[in-house]
């Protein structure tokens, strides 16, 4: 959704809508999707792009509701990757830290715990590979940016002749 959405479609498409349906039907009946808190959070930040289309509000809602119950005491959400997904649908929900702070710590909070000295997230004995996306992951979770939040705009293809897709092109000054 999010590419769709920044290429000039709308909720109002039909490829939004029965993408958002599709989304919407395959959350389980305790609010997560796939059973999973990384995957629930990527379909909150999904879902809050189009909460005019039916039966997303009660999707959302449902969703939060498993987040609150996945989140530790420590504020995290079984380790660095989930929390960073948790924290940027806290994010797309709008809700305030305080709202996430059970037990007196947030995510931030449990995010910062695993930050080393030399800035990276997941201890140093972690592969390179996993620290430097766990750090990708954090930042803009720290940051309280959506993934949306981090994509530019562009146009809309269209169909050429044929109907091939043909997209715009810079020109040249």
């Amino acid at each position: 959704l999010f590419p769709l959405l920044h290429s000039g479609y709308s909720a109002s498409d039909d490829l939004i809508q029965k993408t958002v349906a599709f989304i919407v039907s395959m959350q389980n009946g305790n609010g997560a999707w796939d059973g999973s808190v990384d995957m629930t959070a990527a379909a909150v930040q999904a879902l809050a792009l189009t909460s005019s289309l039916p039966n997303v509000p009660s999707a959302m809602a449902q969703a939060k509701e498993y987040l609150h119950s996945e989140q530790q005491a420590n504020g995290g959400f079984t380790n660095g990757f989930s929390t960073s997904w948790a924290l940027q649908a806290i994010a797309a929900l709008n809700e305030p830290a305080s709202n996430w702070a059970p037990h007196a710590y947030t995510p931030q909070d449990y995010l910062a715990s695993l930050q080393q000295s030399d800035g990276g997230v997941e201890s140093a004995s972690s592969s390179m590979q996993t620290r430097v996306w766990a750090t990708a992951y954090a930042i803009p979770a720290s940051l309280n940016r959506t993934w949306d939040s981090l994509l530019q705009s562009f146009a809309k293809p269209s169909l050429g002749g044929g109907g091939n897709v043909t997209t715009p092109t810079a020109s040249s000054n």
